[in-house]
């Protein structure tokens, strides 16, 4: 995930601030072992800390008005991490972003039609192609057209947005070229939507975090959200998809893209808002709620907020991930529910427990997800050929792995018996068999196939 190695390399290429002071640590009272939901919930995260897939998870559900937290496997001091514990919260803080431009739109301050470059020193250069500024708002619907990353952080390092600063971002700005003009397709931008906080901040004149903080975290109650993690506060050690300890990100010009450690508590007051917006309230925020809220996309179905994704069940939602964290936030406006999955390893299997977690808040019982034994992966290992580079798959106990030549392994997370997710590229790994033996492996990146034989 941090490190791009050959064999990523080679299956990629057939495809086309300072912590705020330190808070008391607050009680953990909010985790109710005898929660209506416990015994569900506990079924559904077990398997994923049975294969070792999860270090450590807390879930946040909203009924209604009614919140229950429950807290699984490893945490501060050796406990199980409670909603009071915070987690780094990665993109989901583009929600945030996203209500600090509505809140700016609503105070007539500015307009999502703004060149991005109005908010910027004047001879600051910001690109064009085919003669089309980027707006404020194509930065936050991805449409600007800018890569995912400046072209100063290309290369992988375990704290990727350490040290970038304002200078930096300008340099990057003359150096990046447009991969598409602006307004005509969604391509995912770290660099667009941090370059959005930072022009937000420069707007309010104190910087993002300042903007955030008197216009968003201030207003609604969230005491436990912060730029960084606050010395001295509980939170969970962040570890990568083979569950080894991460350094925490940290962020400067770039914040607003994925900035914002927080808990399961301020998440699912977030929910409450966002769900006291759509009934209408005027409370502080709502208004820019409801503009966040606004399909943006002249699409049937799935659509985007200001921020938000929405699915094809007018579901909103936003996940995130970081060397080590991985979260997702979502609610459905309809039947008043929301979804809070704070992990403590950067795996975005844990994506796929929220709409199991939506059924219980049903009263449906979906069955938990069943992963692959030892003896199980056993008929995997072996060596395969990806057009003449030799792969080599092993197991440890229940992880498998995958190297190539003269590279670490990487873990191969199980979907099934046969299915396996290689998170760095984003791939489905399926061995396939023909009769009882395994015969090749076939990686599905995007809409595209790979085929590694297996050698005798």
């Amino acid at each position: 995930m941090l490190r791009r190695p050959v064999l990523v390399i080679a299956l990629a290429a057939c495809s086309a601030p300072a912590a705020p002071p330190a808070k008391p640590v607050l009680p953990s009272a909010d985790v109710d072992p005898d929660g209506p939901h416990r015994a569900a919930v506990a079924a559904q995260i077990q398997p994923f800390l049975d294969a070792e897939v999860l270090s450590g998870v807390v879930i946040g559900l909203y009924d209604a008005g009614k919140r229950e937290i429950y807290g699984f496997g490893a945490g501060p001091g050796g406990k199980p991490p409670t909603g009071a514990t915070l987690f780094e919260i990665g993109s989901v803080t583009k929600v945030y972003t996203g209500l600090l431009l509505a809140d700016a739109v609503q105070r007539r301050e500015i307009t999502l039609d703004a060149p991005v470059a109005d908010l910027l020193p004047p001879g600051i250069t910001v690109p064009t192609k085919d003669k089309a500024a980027i707006t404020l708002k194509h930065l936050m619907l991805h449409s600007s057209g800018l890569p995912r990353l400046p072209p100063s952080l290309n290369a992988p390092k375990p704290d990727p947005y350490a040290g970038y600063g304002e200078e930096q971002l300008y340099q990057d700005l003359l150096a990046t070229e447009l991969v598409t003009p602006p307004g005509t397709k969604i391509v995912y931008s770290n660099y667009g939507a941090g370059l959005l906080g930072f022009a937000l901040g420069r707007k309010h004149g104190g910087g993002y975090a300042s903007a955030l903080q008197e216009r968003v975290l201030t207003p609604l109650g969230l005491r436990d959200t912060y730029l960084g993690f606050p010395a001295g506060a509980p939170r969970a050690e962040g570890t990568n998809e083979d569950l080894q300890p991460m350094v925490p990100w940290t962020f400067d010009a770039l914040a607003g893209a994925g900035a914002l450690v927080s808990n399961t508590r301020d998440q699912l007051a977030l929910i409450d808002a966002e769900l006291d917006a759509v009934a209408g309230s005027k409370l502080p925020l709502r208004a820019p709620m409801r503009l966040t809220q606004e399909a943006q996309l002249d699409e049937v179905g799935a659509n985007a907020g200001l921020g938000w994704v929405i699915d094809r069940e007018g579901r909103y939602w936003h996940n995130g991930g970081t060397g080590g964290f991985h979260a997702f936030v979502g609610f459905d406006p309809k039947a008043r529910r929301g979804i809070v999955i704070l992990a403590a390893t950067s795996t975005s299997l844990v994506d796929h427990l929220a709409n199991s977690l939506y059924k219980l808040l049903e009263n449906e019982s979906p069955p938990p997800v069943t992963f692959p034994t030892p003896e199980q992966l056993a008929p995997l290992v072996g060596s395969y050929d990806f057009s003449g580079t030799k792969l080599l798959i092993s197991a440890v106990g229940k992880r498998l792995y995958i190297e190539g030549p003269g590279e670490p392994k990487h873990r191969l997370l199980p979907l099934s018996e046969t299915e396996f997710f290689l998170e760095s590229l984003q791939a489905v790994v399926v061995f396939q068999k023909d009769g009882d033996q395994v015969a090749r492996i076939v990686f599905a990146i995007g809409d595209h196939t790979l085929t590694a034989a297996r050698l005798p």
